[in-house]
């Protein structure tokens, strides 16, 4: 992907300007340790700038080449491995998950509690494959929900993402755990996607970490991604940061233990890869071609315009909890259906997914433009910072044409 001028491509360079400057407020406020974004239009970068800090203390500067913790942002990684496995027709989309992981086939629904003893009846129907890309499976993280809930209590005891352990091992656990409500009756963010990680693993006899590299990291040219930073490279990982006691940030662990400087054992296919700004909007430009990039190609342009379409059924309302006004979601990814609901400048169609440490990114056909935002930083429980949202609307406030 190469720069071009702005204008050329329809921007104005005097309003891409105020991107800038709304990312350093948050650097120098102290909301966030450093913050690096991306906008490409027609194949060509229009806007690449960092500002802060890869490491505040040691004032390391925030660069294109940092590599940082995509967390989530995996999952549409994972899912188009799994979607090139199903062009070859290894699967259907509604085939039953047991079919190749039958260890799941025994997973019975959440009823209730009697004391410390769950109450569990079958589910009325099979999970299918659709309903864990969907997020639509009744499995959940064990992190995100309420702590009092019964069914999350038990997820989080579980220690799925424990990261010693195999994505076998993890499904091994997982079958063990109630679904919290009837498959495909309503979306629940969940370890779903991880699953699928599994299926790509069984179908394809190739561990998550090589089937990816192999077949999409590699051919995209994205040598600096992957299930960890590269041995080479790993004095380019950021540094996480979490909410300090001052209102600035603080450095932190990574969430459950996960060692981003070699190859865990649970190639997590929900949250376990590192990339940079530019390999990862590589990915986005692969899907905004419609499943090819500088002549290779991973998918056909109708499996990538399945992949951004609505799946939800219309009883399960849009995406996210509380619900996301004007989305539904595709095949790991948000899709945008109403930019009036949602309060986006985006296109119709546009879709993407973001990460635990507030990284982003949005692909948008019906203008040939994607954005790409990167940060290291994890906030409370249900908290979002607000510089994703204000990064892609300044992007569009700039497209003058």
């Amino acid at each position: 992907m190469e720069r071009a001028a702005p204008e050329s491509q329809g921007f104005s360079s005097e309003r891409l300007a105020r991107i800038g400057m709304v990312m350093s407020g948050h650097v120098q406020g102290g909301q966030l340790p450093g913050i690096a974004t991306l906008i490409a239009r027609r194949g060509h970068i229009v806007h690449l700038e960092t500002v802060g800090w890869a490491d505040v203390d040691q004032r390391r500067p925030l660069s294109v080449d940092t590599i940082v913790r995509i967390y989530s942002m995996t999952k549409p990684i994972t899912v188009v491995a799994a979607l090139m496995l199903w062009e070859e027709r290894a699967f259907l989309l509604d085939d039953p998950i047991a079919s190749y992981l039958p260890e799941l086939a025994g997973m019975q629904v959440l009823r209730g509690m009697e004391g410390s003893v769950p109450l569990l009846e079958p589910p009325r129907g099979p999970i299918t494959i659709r309903h864990l890309m969907t997020h639509t499976s009744g499995m959940t993280y064990g992190i995100f929900g309420p702590e009092d809930a019964p069914g999350e209590r038990l997820y989080a005891e579980a220690g799925l993402l424990r990261p010693h352990q195999t994505l076998a091992q993890m499904v091994a656990a997982l079958c063990r755990l109630p679904l919290l409500f009837e498959p495909g009756s309503r979306w629940q963010y969940s370890v779903s996607i991880d699953v699928i990680g599994r299926l790509v693993e069984v179908l394809s006899g190739q561990s998550l970490d090589a089937f990816v590299r192999q077949h999409i990291l590699l051919p995209l040219g994205m040598t600096d991604s992957g299930f960890c930073a590269p041995a080479a490279a790993a004095g380019r990982l950021a540094t996480l940061y979490g909410p300090g006691s001052d209102g600035g940030v603080r450095p932190i662990d990574a969430p459950c233990g996960r060692d981003h400087t070699r190859l865990e054992a649970l190639q997590a296919g929900g949250h376990g890869m590192v990339s940079t700004i530019l390999d990862y909007a590589r990915f986005a430009q692969m899907l905004l071609n419609g499943g090819e990039l500088d002549g290779i190609r991973l998918l056909a342009p109708r499996t990538v315009a399945l992949m951004a379409s609505n799946h939800l059924p219309p009883e399960a309302g849009p995406y996210g909890d509380p619900p996301h006004a004007g989305h539904g979601f595709g095949l790991g990814v948000w899709v945008l259906r109403d930019p009036g609901l949602a309060g986006q400048l985006d296109g119709v169609g546009s879709f993407g997914w973001s990460g635990l440490a507030q990284t982003e990114f949005w692909v948008d056909p019906a203008n040939d433009v994607l954005g790409v935002f990167l940060t290291q930083f994890v906030p409370p429980p249900g908290v979002r910072t607000p510089a994703t949202l204000q990064f892609r609307n300044l992007a569009y406030q700039a497209m003058l044409g």
